[in-house]
């Protein structure tokens, strides 16, 4: 055979494969940071520790098939990569779902974020860092397994979400189709965000069940950002909290310097090891981030909560100070 014909049929050959996969996309992100950890309780000792994991570093696969009609199929693969033990993980600990979008919306179901959580996600300017608002202030954000979730489509800057858990647990009789859900309305129109948020959740503190109420509301223009979240947790067990935080950041050149200051009220567990007497938690963060480049970004914080600030050590809820400086990177 002619060696410019057997060249020719072998490239028509490799793009085969390519051409049946267009609609799948590989993306991720890196983000690796040096923390200097100071705990406030005696009996843990300060640290410095190079820190990949909590969740922060993730690869996925994502695609789409149009079905016509205007209807397409979705699909997400999404797993945690740890760099401290060679990137093991698994395609099951992050949002991993299949499911249907239209003009009508998106339906999808899997494990994925709930509408609560999604709903103030842009409004924590620290996420993903030891000054996460779950973290240093204990907001309660949940990404569940089973869900049955629609997001709406965007209706003059309206958008609607909703998610059903069934329930299959022994122990507290959860055998519903909706034991447990998540609700949430956004409104974005330019540089304004406003969202209204309810969960009712049963798997936190050991199956207790809890509902939270969340409000956000941001100004997230290209040069000044200011943000609020506040949010009520009530447990089953009777005990009941408040928590809040403001956040700012200015933008210049390729550098945004921001901010935080919160507070979140005491259940009262006696494990926490802080005094009962002041049932108020105050944490603050300060932080630096430096663009390199559109997908890649360096920062450096200091972050200081009288509840924790290091979410892989439990022992620190007694709170604590940490220095990090890190860099990310998205693909």
């Amino acid at each position: 055979m002619n060696k410019k014909l057997l060249v020719a049929a072998i490239a028509a050959a490799a793009t085969l494969p390519m051409a049946a996969q267009a609609g799948v996309q590989i993306y991720g992100v890196m983000h690796a940071s040096i923390d200097y950890v100071d705990s406030d309780r005696d009996d843990v000792t300060s640290y410095w520790d190079v820190s990949s994991s909590s969740g922060r570093s993730r690869i996925g696969v994502k695609g789409t098939e149009d079905l016509g009609n205007g209807l397409k199929a979705i699909w997400k693969a999404e797993s945690e990569v740890n760099m401290d033990n060679g990137g093991q993980g698994k395609f099951t600990n992050r949002n991993t779902y299949v499911g249907l979008a239209g003009d009508w919306g998106t339906f999808l179901y899997g494990r994925h974020d709930t509408p609560l959580k999604i709903s103030t996600g842009k409004l924590d300017f620290f996420a993903d860092t030891l000054a996460d608002y779950n973290t240093t202030l204990g907001f309660i954000d949940r990404r569940v397994g089973d869900a049955i979730a629609y997001i709406s489509p965007n209706m003059a800057g309206f958008t609607v979400a909703g998610a059903a858990v069934p329930g299959h647990d022994a122990n507290t009789g959860a055998d519903g189709i909706a034991d447990g859900y998540s609700l949430a309305a956004m409104y974005s129109n330019n540089a304004l965000y406003a969202s209204l948020a309810y969960e009712d959740v049963t798997d936190w503190l050991g199956g207790i069940d809890n509902t939270l109420w969340r409000v956000g509301l941001g100004y997230l223009g290209d040069t000044f950002q200011v943000a609020g979240v506040y949010e009520n947790q009530d447990v089953q067990t009777g005990d009941t909290r408040d928590v809040w935080q403001i956040s700012a950041g200015y933008s210049f050149g390729n550098n945004t310097l921001k901010g935080m200051y919160g507070q979140a009220g005491n259940f009262g567990f006696s494990d926490l090891e802080i005094n009962d007497d002041d049932d108020k938690r105050d944490a603050w963060a300060i932080g630096l981030d430096h663009n390199l480049s559109k997908r890649t970004k360096a920062y450096v914080l200091y972050t200081d909560s009288e509840l924790g600030v290091h979410d892989q050590i439990p022992e620190t809820l007694g709170g604590g100070s940490a220095f990090s400086t890190g860099i990310v990177h998205k693909f």
